[in-house]
């Protein structure tokens, strides 16, 4: 049995980074005033996504684009987004996370083709396209000195941050968090590896000092009447790993996010302290991609969710330019893809949820493997805001709509009382 560790944003900021969308736009705008502040002033200021008629550069003291706006009013000048999705995320200073802004991408993509619902869109796919590709370039720059910045502080909070999160990534399988299909499973593999030795105890063939130590400890254990459902049971509980084989033989971390965060947890030799015999094995795959240009995995960063209704009818446009930030398209451009589904298809897997959404714009993929007959379970590990106060239902809400088959969700989705925070 294996475990997917599923890491989304808010894994990198519980690690403190700053990478979410309010960090990203924060960021460029005070650069940006910076560079407005330090423009002559009542002469034009230009650069790649704004430009300003008369810079009121001495008039701006702060540096968040309120402050901007309000130093563009009382200088009765003029402020033009040459970068029209900059404009648009801007203007809903309310979104927080970066699915929000791929959904708002889709929003407008809609919008471009949409001429009936939308007659007064001017904004097409060309001019959002490559508007979306600027952002896209902006965030990977700023995603790499924040990450700079992260490597070049390891060390005390962080170091507790990675002993808290590592020993929950690498701990052993806990059988009541899984579906019902997957418990069975599991009992009816322990029973067979004992039955023959069960039946020969029966019949006075054997001895229990006759047996391996392993299957003497189980056997003695249980009922031998109700042998299967006495493991079972023994299972579920919490003596379990005193008994049985619960480490997984490979973890893979699927990182949703362009960050190597995840690299300080590769050797569980650092973690696991269980079973010094066994230690599961490491996989890494970027589905999204990176910003480190030498590993040839580009960002990708749009929208995927072919479930959609209105997915089917942008691809009936027959205009591939339509389709130029659709991820299951994007996908293909490496073979992480592929090593997702030859490890989904390999045997059965557990899911750890480390600060992903959930959210639709990765409703393709979660589907994919939310839904797979081979998945066994899936753990949230939720975000504890405040004592009283945690998003574990706000998630819940996000992967039900990941599922067509709403009995699979609640038999493999793990209940709050088994789950906990990551940090």
């Amino acid at each position: 049995m294996k475990r997917i560790i599923l890491l989304g944003n808010g894994f990198d900021l519980a690690h403190g980074m700053k990478t979410s969308y309010k960090s990203f736009i924060d960021d460029y705008w005070s650069k940006t005033i910076t560079e407005i502040q330090e423009s002559t002033l009542d002469k034009p200021f230009e650069n790649d996504e704004i430009k300003i008629k008369n810079s009121p550069s001495k008039r701006i003291t702060k540096n968040t684009f309120q402050d901007l706006e309000r130093g563009i009013k009382e200088y009765q000048t003029t402020l033009v987004f040459k970068n029209t999705f900059l404009k648009e995320l801007t203007d809903k200073s309310y979104l927080n996370n970066w699915v929000d802004v791929e959904n708002e991408y889709y929003v407008l993509l809609k919008k471009s083709y949409d001429k009936i619902k939308f007659p007064r869109n001017d904004y097409n796919v060309k001019e959002l396209n490559a508007d979306f590709e600027k952002i896209k370039n902006k965030l990977g720059e700023y995603l790499n000195a924040v990450e700079k910045t992260f490597n070049d502080n390891l060390g005390g909070e962080h170091l507790r941050t990675k002993r808290i999160i590592g020993h929950k990534i690498y701990r052993p399988f806990k059988l009541k968090d899984f579906s019902e299909i997957a418990l069975n499973q599991k009992a009816e593999f322990e029973y067979s590896l004992i039955k023959k030795d069960i039946e020969a105890l029966a019949q006075d063939q054997i001895s229990m000092d006759d047996l391996n130590e392993k299957n003497k400890k189980l056997i003695s254990r249980i009922d031998l009447d109700n042998a299967l459902s006495s493991i079972r049971e023994l299972l579920q509980s919490e003596s379990a790993i005193n008994f049985f084989d619960l480490i997984p033989d490979q973890t893979l971390f699927l990182n949703f996010n362009y960050t190597f965060t995840e690299k300080i947890y590769e050797n569980p030799r650092e973690f696991d302290q269980f079973n010094e015999d066994k230690f599961t094995s490491t996989e890494f795959v970027h589905i999204h991609g990176t910003t480190d240009s030498r590993d040839n995995n580009d960002i990708i960063f749009g929208f995927g969710d072919e479930l959609d209704d209105e997915y089917k009818s942008i691809e009936k446009l027959n205009d591939n330019t339509y389709l130029e930030n659709i991820k299951s398209i994007n996908y293909l451009e490496t073979d992480n893809y592929k090593k997702l589904l030859e490890f989904v298809n390999s045997g059965n897997f557990q899911i750890f949820i480390f600060g992903h959404s959930c959210g639709i714009s990765d409703r393709t993929m979660l589907n994919t493997i939310f839904e797979h007959d081979n998945c066994a379970s899936i753990k949230l590990f939720f975000h504890q805001r405040s004592e009283n106060n945690d998003n574990y239902s706000d998630i819940i809400r996000n992967i039900s709509r990941n599922f067509n088959d709403k009995a699979k969700m609640r038999d493999r989705v793990v209940n709050k009382n088994y789950c906990e925070p990551l940090r």
